[in-house]
């Protein structure tokens, strides 16, 4: 396996841990959570339509024809389809992220590979593991144990809310990544910049039909406003995030290419850890504990899982290696044996 593409996928993960940080920071002219989120999900659109095709083009060399080359080579119907699939988990994770805990919404999202092994399953007919159906088990318990601190946070419905749609993030993972795989000649990069269409589309609807009653107590509904007066905090954030998400997803589906989808799942899992903390020094935001005790069981529980996976998917690659030197060798002996007089 290339270096190269594993330090790819390693430096995604990392771009991505200040994401959830960055959008605790981003503050609209709205008192709506639930409509600031969409104005999150616009302007993260508008990034990945704009950056992510700068950023292609700078990785191939400065070649103003790559990316359209990309997309005529990737085709009309597996373009929208992939936008939308990754436009589903995208947004998801942004109104989620919006709404409840930031601990509970990564803890929820790693669980993602467990989707796409079962999506695997069910559409490609691939064999699931039966340490991934154990461990399928064990992360259903621990995102129970999440749903219930939101069922017991005092009345608030946006906890119930946001880790209501959180289960949808890894659905839709699973779902994006299982049509990647099913298309293993396809480059998926211009269907994740195609995706900002889709979500400035869905959040435009969804601001525009929203009732005044859901803005601030003047009656503004402006989600789309960054506040003006925290010294720049919300606009320098957004404009971060934008960056910064494209940057990861991109190098995470170019690594991702060349290494084992158990083992990028394994980087990812740093997010979780590292973004809880920088959103714990941002914000001041402390989840209850058993929010704490079902991030660390998920975390723990998804890190087996994946090392397992790296683990048989290496003993399965040595153990094909020596079935061809085997050939090679009885091919050789075979040979000299005509030989012989």
């Amino acid at each position: 396996m290339p270096l190269r593409a594993r330090l790819t996928a390693i430096f995604g993960a990392l771009v991505l841990a200040p994401d959830t940080m960055l959008l605790r920071l981003s503050a609209f002219e709205s008192s709506s959570e639930w409509l600031g989120s969409w104005g999150i999900v616009f302007y993260r659109a508008w990034g990945r339509l704009v950056f992510i095709p700068l950023m292609y083009i700078l990785a191939n060399r400065g070649r103003p024809h790559a990316y359209l080359d990309a997309v005529r080579a990737l085709g009309a119907k597996r373009l929208w389809r992939g936008a939308a699939l990754y436009m589903v988990q995208n947004v998801a994770f942004i109104v989620a992220a919006s709404m409840t805990y930031i601990a509970s919404v990564l803890s929820i999202v790693a669980t993602g590979p467990l989707c796409s092994a079962l999506f695997s399953r069910l559409l490609l007919e691939e064999r699931v593991p039966t340490h991934t159906w154990l461990a399928s088990l064990a992360c259903v318990g621990w995102v129970l144990l999440i749903f219930a601190d939101a069922l017991d946070s005092g009345g608030e419905t946006r906890h119930v809310v946001g880790t209501s749609v959180a289960l949808l993030v890894p659905v839709g993972t699973g779902a994006y990544w299982t049509f990647c795989k099913a298309n293993p000649d396809a480059d998926m990069v211009p269907a994740l910049s195609t995706s900002g269409l889709l979500g400035q589309a869905l959040a435009l609807a969804v601001v525009f039909t929203a009732d005044e009653r859901s803005g601030d107590a003047h009656g503004r509904a402006a989600p789309l406003v960054p506040v003006t007066d925290d010294g720049g905090v919300a606009v320098t954030a957004l404009v971060f995030q934008c960056v910064l998400v494209a940057a990861a997803f991109m190098f995470l589906t170019i690594g991702a290419k060349d290494v084992p989808s158990a083992e990028v799942s394994l980087y990812l899992l740093m997010e979780l850890p590292l973004a809880t903390l920088l959103v714990w020094w941002a914000t001041g935001e402390t989840p209850p504990w058993q929010v704490f005790v079902g991030a660390a069981g998920l975390l723990c529980t998804m890190g087996v899982e994946s090392w397992i996976g790296i683990t048989e998917s290496r003993r399965e690659s040595a153990a094909e290696k020596a079935a061809v030197v085997d050939e090679i060798h009885a091919v050789v002996d075979e040979s000299r044996g005509s030989e012989q007089p």
